[in-house]
């Protein structure tokens, strides 16, 4: 039995916020989703309005899909992926404003043993160099505006994703102050529903950023969101937006 296997390499997080404060730790209770959310975070000092974009058009690259997965000798290693992916780019053309390489990882093809489960071999298949987006000093978030380059042996490009928006500022939009979109996300009231019933959980990051959504779904505008991370009751990460306009 073949598996596909990942090993993360390296990760490079997003730029931190300055001018930060501490968001006084407490517990919010929601009856309506019989839920407990407890925020243990500090937040970026935002200002009254933050500017919003209009979607111009949108780009979206796929290729050499059929190429990735293979077993292959020898990878190049993580320095090495990220220099060919950054000149595969440049010379595309396709590393546009705000752009900025955000994680490193390696594939291998993992073969099982059926009745026992455990690992037979593992073959060298490829590395993934993944790219994401700033507007304006924030991240953008969410399904969109993201590139991806897939490299094997002698510095093949195996696979080639780019979904990114152009935009153009269109003015400003007043902000929703940090509290009441914790209330908004304790009532379930974010960009990504979430169903009733869903595990306890602990926010331990908050910024604001702009959220990009699915890949060939209409989007109008980028407006702010609040971010929150955290994890849940197993330690699984999660992540939820919430409308930041107000």
């Amino acid at each position: 039995m073949l598996v596909l296997g990942v090993c993360v390499i390296s990760f490079v997080t997003e730029p931190d916020e300055s001018n930060e404060y501490l968001l006084d730790t407490g517990k919010i209770k929601s009856s309506g989703l019989n839920n407990e959310i407890t925020i243990n975070a500090s937040v970026p000092d935002v200002g009254k309005t933050l500017p919003y974009y209009k979607v111009i058009k949108e780009e979206k690259i796929r290729e050499n899909v059929d190429k990735v997965i293979a077993p292959r000798k020898l990878l190049p290693s993580e320095e090495e992926a990220v220099e060919i992916a950054n000149k595969f780019l440049e010379e595309r053309n396709s590393l546009p404003e705000g752009v900025y390489m955000s994680n490193v990882e390696t594939f291998t093809i993992k073969t099982s043993n059926e009745d026992s489960g455990s690992v037979e071999k593992e073959t060298p298949a490829f590395l993934r160099v993944s790219y994401n987006r700033i507007l304006d000093g924030y991240p953008v978030v969410g399904p969109g505006d993201s590139m991806e380059v897939c490299i094997g042996e002698k510095e093949e490009i195996v696979y080639f994703f780019k979904t990114w928006r152009e935009v153009q500022n269109v003015g400003e939009v007043s902000i929703l102050d940090v509290n009441s979109a914790i209330e908004k996300l304790n009532q379930g009231d974010s960009v990504q529903p979430v169903k009733s019933g869903h595990k306890p959980v602990e926010i331990n990051e908050i910024e604001i950023g702009y959220y990009s959504d699915t890949p060939g779904e209409k989007q109008d505008f980028y407006k702010p969101v609040w971010i929150f991370r955290g994890t849940d009751e197993e330690g699984d990460d999660i992540t939820r937006y919430v409308n930041a306009s107000s």
